[in-house]
């Protein structure tokens, strides 16, 4: 990141968060996001923000004016961030560069009536002259919302996921990544119990002995003598007592 430019609404603030460039492409590698503080706002009023629809001639027009003569090519892949799905594009500049234009609106699910919530629009522009598609997606899969409006109704991201699955109940074992165990456990992630969780295979056991309580079991046969080595001498045992 090298320079972010803000403008402020009477409803939200957008900012361009210019990123470092190693490109011949025209144009700048950029974030642009806009915080939409009240979705029932009145775009009648002076200096408000409007989050338009992402429909596909809006998005066409958008990488045409952020990557002129760039052919992009919209990616039919479901693809989806921490924040939820998103769609992005890609292409090739006549100077050779990687392009990629990814876009998501972030906002409940179910917009709220009473209490009209919040909503965030972010696009992503990126060339790189060495980079891969999936390097440049992982900028899109990486990036973090860190700013927020003080009340309560400001919530785009909607109700909290579900905890996995088992948590909290009895013979399901939780371990951090890196640690193994025997039997069929759930691994979560240190970053977050929004996360899914992922299961691990159990490894192969002996299978399990039914044992009656008035049964005693005789003593396990000692392992046979191992042969001595060639070449010595054999040691006669001692004599019976």
């Amino acid at each position: 990141m090298v320079a972010v430019l803000q403008q402020q609404y009477q409803d939200g603030l957008s900012q361009e968060i210019a990123l470092s460039t190693a490109s011949l492409t025209t144009g700048q590698n950029a974030f642009y996001v806009s915080l939409l503080n009240n979705t029932a706002g009145n775009m009648e009023i002076p200096n408000s923000l409007s989050l338009p629809s992402m429909t596909p001639d809006r998005l066409q027009s958008e990488m045409e004016e952020r990557m002129p003569g760039v052919e992009m090519e919209t990616s039919l892949v479901y693809v989806q961030n921490r924040f939820g799905p998103f769609g992005f594009a890609t292409g090739r500049s006549s100077a050779g560069d990687l392009c990629l234009y990814a876009w998501q609106r972030i906002e409940p699910g179910e917009p709220a009536i009473f209490v009209p919530g919040g909503a965030v629009s972010v696009r992503l522009r990126l060339c790189d002259a060495d980079a891969s598609v999936d390097q440049l997606l992982r900028v899109f899969y990486g990036y973090t919302i860190a700013a927020y409006y003080r009340q309560e109704s400001w919530n785009p991201y909607g109700d909290p996921p579900s905890p996995p699955a088992h948590f909290g109940e009895k013979d399901a074992p939780m371990y951090p990544l890196g640690l193994g165990s025997g039997e069929s456990a759930t691994v979560v992630h240190r970053r977050s119990l929004s996360e899914e969780t992922r299961r691990v295979a159990p490894s192969v056991q002996a299978p399990r002995r039914t044992i009656d309580k008035d049964t005693i079991e005789p003593p396990a046969a000692a392992p046979p003598e191992a042969a001595p080595p060639s070449g010595y001498p054999v040691v006669p045992p001692p004599p019976a007592q």
